[in-house]
């Protein structure tokens, strides 16, 4: 547990010495029957008060809702939705790359995700990428942890709302943005960045308004992650009777060690541009039309690299090192044969363009509430990769060391391209599209009464289609050629110091894409044409939903009662008729969601919450893609146990899971900005679904590893969130600091589905995923201060370890468990006068090890523990300045 054990103590000692006296030193809070704070109101004007509409949403919803909002979206240390999202109670993250993706709420990232209310998605999944947000144009994000009939179908996880700014939000008009330089720290670049929002609010008619807003953005980043790794498979050597050590088919009492060790450089550039615009018109208040507009831009250009060293392959070798008492081999001396030395250079370019227009009315007649919203989703991938393998034509001399682990190369020009000879070219071209028409219509009845509240009702129709194109080659020349002799530039690259051997002179990316007609030819492709993209599945659904919900009480005691119903048709069908009407024709499925909740106040200060739902959890198109896929092919063109072909699919026979969800929550709103909650919840899941990994022999192309979906069987996911934020407001202290206050979450989830054993059976283990593996504990401390212009935050997060892959490989249970890297990001802002501030981030400031081990055992021998890969994310540092003229 590490740092997390020591960050939940500290912080919550640290919180409850805060609240005991800040509960008596604020000013007491509205009593009950005072009006409650809109939910939907955006406080924008002082961090303090930004906390206070955090607390006001989570308070006076009818569901549980958690939220980041307005000011402190723009002064947290994060450049996306995805990092503001890993500061929300119940939230996880994947980071790679210098950013934070793979968003998991409750530990799933089977959630829906709605851009204004209205379902958005990226190319053909089923959900947007939160990272493709920048943090600039975002006003609110809403995670909303329980369901209720009116929202659309939430996922198991439940679902997640990115509010953005709207013109009537402003009083008047403002022109306001941002400009900053991101120097990223391990590639040693910096990248020019900006955001601009113009927005004017007009009186028109009598009593009327009209207010238009458009808000762009641009986020660069140039970023270098460097991972150091042992490969995933364990080898067996005996001595051959001389130096040599060669294959053992039994278990072995030579050496045992990982077979290869190499060295992987995720690098790149991303850009993500980004455009919205808004225009709202209320002739009077009780009618209002509106028209929305978005674009979402993402452009990477890949660099990525990789040195491969072999250690094995009938090598000579000598001064080994074993762990005391065993044949695992610590490290030692490898003297390499001729061409054993392996590397790719890699020259991706990836691009998505995803736009969204909406329109419609809100009009409301006397106790009527009218909504009409009509939208229109496109969203397009594209994504071209090359790789350049090379091997050095000199006999290596390795010295390795598996336990840290590093290794170094002597007898290799490593600064010298003509040392290199060309093993082949990789291509991959793909396209992924989706689009879709949404339908909706919602009423509310306002009943004057003492049991009810109100009464809603509405509908809801959306058709989408879907499209996946890929295909992938590999060549090499028949003749051996110096890789000088290709049309390529070299730069000797300078990574990540990570020990031992870290630079090595590679193709340049640009040379690379500039000459792929000439190098296609010289692989053996014919007339260097691009490689030809196939189609693996078109995609098509129609969604018609509906819904009735009541909302009860009116005073202390209120309640939500509803059902929603919900027909599905899903077709995901290949290019060609398989005569398998499932896969041909396509499913339906007809769900019926129940939701009850109830809200309580037992004080002005306190209240109680309950709540119940089912949800159903759809596939997603690429989950019942009946294609197969396969990667690059491994060094030497055939799958070997170390180094197998890796393929991915579908499965077409996947069936929608299902999930009642039991949530329950006590909340203690002592101050105007404080609050303290706990959260309780259990999911009771049928039929999730999750990536299984098996391995199979295959006579042309060797050992290939096959990942696809399947339904698991049964789950259950229980936990408890703990979250806290308190200014220091003691009436005894000096002024300067009243300004503290924290912000603290702790998560627990205890995760399990049923999987197989490995002997034939199922039995309930952790929910494993390389990049959605869902950790027991996470947590985020948050230190707070504003006062005399100053703000600043200095900010904590930190998960536990979860389980990355389990695999059976004949008599070896392969599993790999991952402990991420905990973070320390700081935000400092000032404001120079009401117009101007300068502000400045650290991110990824203790630059702490990602850090991944396996554990195997093959042919009878004893489990063995290696670490599989450490790595180091990239860390960056921004200053810039901000400004606003108007209100």
């Amino acid at each position: 547990m590490r740092a997390i054990t020591l960050m939940r103590c500290s912080a919550s000692a640290a919180a409850i010495v805060l609240l005991a006296g800040a509960a008596h030193a604020q000013e007491t809070p509205p009593p009950a029957e005072a009006p409650a704070e809109p939910a939907d109101e955006i406080i924008v004007s002082g961090l303090r008060q930004s906390l206070e509409s955090i607390r006001n949403i989570r308070r006076n919803s009818d569901e549980i809702i958690d939220a980041v909002v307005a000011e402190d979206i723009a002064k947290l240390p994060d450049l996306n939705t995805a990092q503001i999202a890993a500061r929300i109670p119940g939230v996880q993250v994947y980071r790679q790359g210098g950013e934070a993706s793979n968003v998991l709420v409750r530990g799933l990232p089977n959630f829906t995700t709605t851009y204004n209310g209205r379902e958005i998605f990226t190319a053909e999944t089923r959900i947007v990428a939160l990272q493709d947000f920048p943090a600039a144009n975002v006003a609110a994000l809403e995670v909303y942890k329980t369901s209720a009939a009116d929202l659309i179908e939430p996922g198991l996880a439940g679902l997640v709302n990115v509010r953005s700014r709207q013109p009537l939000d402003f009083a008047d008009g403002q022109i306001a943005g941002s400009v900053w330089g991101l120097y990223t720290v391990q590639a040693e670049e910096i990248t020019p960045n900006f955001n601009f929002l113009a927005t004017k609010r007009w009186d028109v008619g009598d009593g009327g308004e009209f207010g238009v807003l458009i808000n762009a953005s641009r986020v660069e980043m140039t970023y270098l992650d460097a991972e150091i790794s042992n490969t995933d498979f364990l080898q067996t050597f005996r001595d051959d009777g001389g130096a040599a050590l060669i294959p053992d088919a039994g278990a072995g009492t030579a050496a045992r060690f990982p077979d290869i060790q190499r060295l992987f450089y995720r690098s790149g550039n991303r850009v993500r541009p980004s455009v919205n615009a808004a225009i709202q018109y209320k002739p009077n208040p009780d009618l209002e039309f509106y028209l929305e507009g978005l674009w979402q831009g993402f452009r990477n250009e890949i660099d990525d690299r990789l040195l491969a060293a072999e250690l094995f392959n009938g090598a000579q070798v000598d001064s080994l090192q074993f762990r005391e008492g065993t044949n695992i081999v610590s490290g030692g001396t490898v003297n390499g044969l001729p061409g054993s030395l392996f590397s790719f250079q890699g020259a991706t370019y990836n691009k998505t363009d995803t736009y969204q227009f909406a329109g419609g009315v809100k009009a409301t007649f006397d106790r009527l509430n009218v909504k009409l919203d009509i939208a229109r989703t496109d969203s397009t991938f594209t994504g071209s990769t090359e790789s350049v393998d090379r091997r050095w034509t000199a006999a290596p001399v390795i010295e390795f060391d598996t336990e840290t682990p590093a290794f170094e190369i002597t007898n290799i020009d490593f600064s010298d391209p003509s040392a290199q000879f060309f093993d082949g070219l990789f291509e991959e071209n793909q396209r992924s599209a989706g689009d879709d028409w949404q339908l909706r219509g919602d009423l509310e009845y306002l009943v004057d009464g003492t049991v009810i509240r109100s009464i809603q009702a509405g509908v809801r129709y959306t058709d989408r289609d879907a499209v996946r194109e890929y295909a992938n080659r590999f060549s090499r020349p028949v003749n051996r050629l110096n890789a000088t002799d290709l049309p390529l530039e070299y730069d000797v690259f300078q990574g990540v110091d990570v020990g031992g051997t870290f630079t090595w002179a590679a193709p340049t990316y640009d040379s690379i894409r500039e000459n792929l007609a000439e190098l296609r030819q010289i692989a053996g492709f014919p007339n260097g044409d691009p490689v030809a993209r196939n189609l693996l599945y078109t995609a098509s659904e129609k969604n018609l939903a509906g819904y009735g919900q009541v909302n009860l009480g009116t005073g202390d005691i209120e309640g939500t009662f509803g059902l929603r119903v919900t027909r599905v048709k899903t077709r995901v069908a290949g290019p060609a008729p398989t005569g398998i009407p499932a896969i041909d024709e396509g499913s339906s499925d007809t769900s019926w969601l129940p939701n009850a909740s109830i809200r309580a106040r037992v004080t002005p200060e306190i209240q109680l919450r309950a709540a119940v739902s089912k949800t159903r959890t759809l596939p997603t198109f690429g989950d019942l893609n009946p294609a197969l896929v396969l990667g690059a092919p491994p060094p030497g063109g055939v799958g070997t146990d170390s180094n197998p072909y890796r393929g991915f699919g579908g499965n077409p026979f996947l069936n929608p899971f299902t999930s009642w969800n039991f949530d329950v929550a006590a909340e203690w709103y002592f101050a105007p900005a404080g609050f303290v909650s706990l959260t309780g919840f259990h999911r009771a899941v049928d039929g999730f679904i999750q990536p299984n990994t098996f391995r199979v022999n295959d006579p042309t192309l060797g050992v290939v590893e096959i990942t696809g979906p399947v339904n698991t069987g049964k789950g259950r996911i229980t936990g408890a969130e703990l979250q806290a934020q308190v200014f220091a407001d003691f009436e005894s202290l000096p002024d300067f600091a009243r300004g503290f206050g924290m912000q603290v979450n702790v998560t627990y989830i205890d995760a399990e589905t049923q999987q197989p054993d490995g002997a034939g059976g199922l039995t309930y283990q952790p929910i494993t995923d390389q990049l959605n593996g869902v950790s027991k504990w996470n947590a985020n401390i948050v230190g707070i201060y504003e006062r005399y212009g100053l703000t600043g935050r200095l900010a904590y997060n930190d998960r536990s370890r979860f389980r990355a892959t389990q695999q059976f490989r004949g008599d070896d249970v392969y599993v790999e468990r991952a402990r991420p890297a905990g973070r320390l990001d700081l935000s400092l802002s000032y404001d120079i006068n009401e117009r101007f501030a300068v502000f400045g981030d650290w991110t990824n400031i203790t630059r702490e090890q990602f850090r991944q081990d396996f554990t195997s055992a093959r042919n009878g021998a004893p489990p063995a523990e290696f670490i599989r890969y450490l790595r180091d994310d990239e860390s960056t540092v921004s200053l810039g300045f901000r400004f606003r003229f108007g209100r």
